[in-house]
């Protein structure tokens, strides 16, 4: 006799279960949406006359001084956890927030150097003029605009969320060529062709037709460096329409586990989603959506060996997903990684009690979980080895050898963002 955990992390939305205790309350989310609007509006009316807050030698190449436009028209495109529909609360506030990532988008002239395009706007110059524009309202509401981060401008909205703006350029050219056309095939008269162009939000549609070479990251340090942010959306997504929605909820079980065993750590959400898209990649079938619980039971088993090694990053040649892991950090996630393996085989294989059942997975993932070990049922284990485990091809074996197989490179690891 094995046990069926599933509905201890997810079932209907008016349950107690652990996705539910994860998720963002509603009004939570709306005011968390709003600020982000408050943050746009302000960037979006500051850039449009940057001639007041910068000089255009502040802001502009030399060679493009003269016939810099008289003003930037900003476009945004939600990114990150919010936009993956990954987002948590956090499990200890502080020091853990709430991350909103949101990308602004200049359309802007670029140069050619050498044969290779740049902006012409100067990159130290964006993130000077985009804080200027911040600074008023971070003032009015209370918030703190943080100026130190590479590749972003933050604002800490209080101490238990904040915003990370990263600064793109695209080619002013192009984007209105991509206007234009998207208005031509809607049949867009004059007007509606301006409104268009007055959007705030970045459409879809205009967005997916960006050239990838062109589209330029700010950093504080390093200056423009090609980075298209649409490659690691695309990569999830791919794995969603693959896989199911389980997919997602189980980087989402993931990311609470970590956030229960470390305030803060070096292993990042990236990482985690990519243990767990190698582990359902590598599956002969696909798992049984209503069996979360073994479908976490199967990633928990590749894990550890996952952590040992090196993770490729998926949309970017010669980078790793644990680059700057110390030893130690490194040794640290694998034997944490080794009792989340453990703790879900004590719950599901190796005992016939709900009670202990449920204090082995809030071992592992803390007392989020609904103190409620009636959600925890028997499960005849003839039934547990055919339709959940085999058809799943998840779990090879319960309870005998519990060492991970080879991880498999897949196609998709050239990409680059």
């Amino acid at each position: 006799m094995t046990l069926n955990a599933h509905r201890v992390f997810t079932g209907p939305a008016d349950a107690d279960h652990f996705l539910a205790a994860l998720t963002l309350e509603p009004a939570t989310e709306q005011l968390l949406r709003a600020a982000r609007e408050t943050c746009r509006e302000a960037i979006r009316s500051g850039l449009r006359t940057w001639s007041t807050i910068l000089q255009k030698s502040m802001l502009f190449e030399a060679a493009q001084v003269n016939i810099a436009p008289a003003s930037l028209k900003p476009k945004f495109k939600m990114q990150g956890s919010f936009a993956y529909r990954t987002l948590n609360r956090p499990a200890h506030t502080p020091p853990q927030e709430i991350d909103l990532d949101d990308g602004v988008f200049v359309p802007v002239s670029f140069l050619n150097d050498n044969g290779r395009a740049h902006p012409a706007l100067i990159s130290s110059g964006y993130f000077q003029a985009v804080e200027a524009t911040l600074i008023p309202v971070c003032q009015e509401k209370g918030w703190t605009l943080v100026t130190d981060k590479p590749s972003c401008v933050r604002v800490e909205l209080n101490d238990e969320a904040h915003i990370d703006f990263a600064l793109y350029a695209i080619p002013d050219d192009e984007f209105g060529q991509l206007i234009e056309t998207e208005a031509l095939a809607k049949a867009m008269n004059a007007q509606d062709r301006a409104l268009l162009n007055e959007q705030i939000e970045l459409a879809e549609d205009l967005y997916r037709g960006l050239r990838e070479d062109q589209i330029m990251l700010a950093h504080r340090k390093e200056g423009w460096k090609p980075s298209d942010p649409r490659k690691l959306e695309d990569w999830f997504r791919a794995a969603l329409r693959t896989h199911g929605e389980q997919l997602r909820r189980v980087c989402r079980y993931l990311k609470g586990w970590r956030d229960h065993h470390w305030e803060a750590c070096r292993l990042s959400s990236i990482a985690l989603m990519s243990c767990v898209i190698t582990t359902y990649d590598e599956a002969a079938a696909k798992p049984a959506d209503d069996r979360d619980d073994l479908a976490l039971l199967a990633v928990a088993d590749r894990l550890p060996n996952l952590l040992q090694g090196r993770i490729v990053n998926p949309v970017v040649d010669d980078q790793y997903l644990d680059e700057g892991w110390e030893e130690e950090d490194r040794t640290r996630f694998v034997n944490e990684a080794q009792a989340l393996r453990d703790r879900l085989h004590e719950a599901i294989v190796d005992t016939d009690s709900a009670p202990r059942a449920l204090a082995s997975l809030v071992s592992a993932f803390g007392d989020r979980l609904p103190d409620d070990y009636n959600l925890i049922k028997s499960e005849d284990s003839a039934t547990l080895a055919a339709p959940a485990v085999l058809t799943s091809g998840l779990v090879k074996q319960m309870g005998g050898d519990r060492e991970p197989q080879q991880a498999v490179k897949r196609e998709g690891d050239r990409r680059y963002g």
